[in-house]
């Protein structure tokens, strides 16, 4: 089996159930839809940017994101996801800039030996329903 196969697959069928879209604070990010509101980002930035708000807060390994974001057969350095993750590191804070009220987004934070976290705004995760347009739940 061809390795973009491979790694379709797994990351389609894997053990974690495919997710409602999830809000960070002011972040809303859709695994489903692949749409990430207010930051713009690049396929792979995304893919990353939407493992680590599966887990926020939590050290996510730089082996763990190079399983999940690249395929298992990549040979290059581990420093790809090192450039690949400056993307949303910069663009989180642009984008929190430009928008004309005050909002909240998460930051993501390097844990040296490890890999990264996504941090602020954590304590306000939640997934949201779609069809209100806010959470089911009346108190979080």
């Amino acid at each position: 089996m061809p390795a973009r196969l491979c790694a379709h697959l797994r990351r389609h069928t894997g053990s974690s159930p495919v997710l409602g879209p999830i809000r960070l604070g002011d972040l809303v990010i859709d695994p489903a839809a692949r749409r990430c509101i207010e930051v713009p980002l690049r396929l792979k930035e995304f893919d990353l940017l939407a493992l680590l708000c599966q887990h926020p807060g939590e050290a996510v390994s730089r082996e763990t994101l190079m399983a999940d974001v690249r395929d298992e057969n990549w040979f290059g350095s581990t420093k790809t996801l090192d450039v690949t993750m400056a993307g949303p590191r910069r663009r989180l804070p642009q984008a929190a800039d430009a928008l004309t009220r005050p909002c909240r987004l998460p930051r993501i934070t390097t844990v040296r030996g490890h890999g990264y976290r996504l941090e602020g705004a954590v304590g306000a995760s939640r997934p949201i329903d779609d069809r209100r347009g806010g959470s089911s739940r009346s108190a979080w």
